[in-house]
């Protein structure tokens, strides 16, 4: 119960940042890609798309480290991001069983994942290189859901009220 109360405070930390990511990353999205991205008309370059995601996703991981989980240890950073990982990690389950990828289902899932939007880097990049180079990794997709672990590089290895 002890252990409950001294990471309630800090579990939910990584989930937040990813929703307030959500709410922001559309809008700086569409404006970086129409701002550089468009060739010809309805033709995006995979590039700038590729380099947006990538952008916005290295933007929350520091900005997000740096803001709203200082002075969080390692652990606590750990604990939170495995909150959001695992939820990542079981709708993807959840999906590929349930094969919903088109139709009502996949607009379900569509809005699911709005907390792990901001890691769609992983997703475009393996876009990119079945386009690019025709060949295709899956795994690489999977990646997105362990993008919140990227946070634990930014914490400190004890709590700042441990150090008092």
């Amino acid at each position: 119960m002890e252990k409950l109360k001294k990471y309630g405070n800090s579990i939910w930390r990584v989930p937040l940042i990813a929703v307030i990511a959500d709410f922001l990353y559309a809008p700086i999205y569409t404006r970086i890609v129409l701002g550089f991205g468009i060739i010809q008309p309805g033709v995006i370059d995979k590039r700038v798309s590729l380099f947006a995601d990538a952008g916005i996703t290295m933007a929350v991981l520091i900005l997000g480290g740096m803001l709203l989980l200082r002075g969080l240890s390692k652990k606590e950073r750990f604990i939170s991001a495995f909150v959001l990982s695992a939820y990542g990690i079981l709708l993807l389950l959840v999906q590929s069983l349930l094969g919903a990828v088109t139709g009502p289902g996949a607009i379900v899932f569509m809005y699911l994942w709005k907390p792990l939007e901001w890691t769609g880097f992983f997703v475009d990049f393996s876009f990119y290189l079945r386009e690019r180079f025709g060949f295709s990794l899956p795994l690489i997709g999977w990646l997105r859901c362990l993008v919140p672990f990227l946070f634990v590089l930014f914490g400190h290895k004890t709590h700042k009220s441990e150090k008092i």
